[in-house]
């Protein structure tokens, strides 16, 4: 059993749909079909009740799937601490910044970072001061910026 295949088995669970679930892991579908029907060869059991047009889990297939997203979160997990040891930053960082910050690119500056950490997915959010202010207390994003002005007077966090 493989983590791939594993993989492969999820996306079908989600998806419910073969052909949706090649798509969304940029497989072909043939590829994929024989990943889920090798995993179930080794497994001696369906995982999957198929007609032309549904895909459904057996019992199995649910048995599997929870042990399935386990073992994935442990692999990510395992991944992401040898990084962390590699001094390697993944995840995602969601930076607000209010629309009318003058003589910053955030684009450039974003840029810059993801050069330097390219496992990081990055968002960009700009918007108003009370939105952003809202967003990062609600967790929508991770930072916010504001101009230089509004740092030397206080205003602001």
């Amino acid at each position: 059993m493989e983590l791939r295949q594993l993989e492969h088995f999820v996306a079908v669970a989600e998806e419910q749909h073969f052909t949706r679930a090649a798509e969304r892991l940029a497989v072909s579908q043939s590829g994929l079909s024989a990943s889920v029907r090798a995993l179930e060869q080794e497994l001696r059991t369906p995982l999957f009740s198929r007609t032309t047009r549904t895909v459904r889990l057996t019992e199995a297939g649910r048995a599997l799937l929870v042990e399935a997203e386990r073992t994935l979160a442990g692999a990510r997990a395992a991944r992401d601490a040898v990084d962390a040891v590699r001094g390697l930053l993944r995840g995602t960082l969601t930076v607000g910044v209010e629309q009318c910050v003058a003589g910053v690119s955030p684009a450039r500056l974003l840029a810059a970072f993801h050069r330097e950490h390219p496992q990081m997915e990055l968002r960009l959010r700009q918007e108003g001061t009370s939105s952003l202010l809202d967003g990062v207390a609600g967790g929508a994003s991770t930072s916010r910026s504001r101009p230089r002005s509004a740092r030397r007077s206080g205003a602001g966090s």
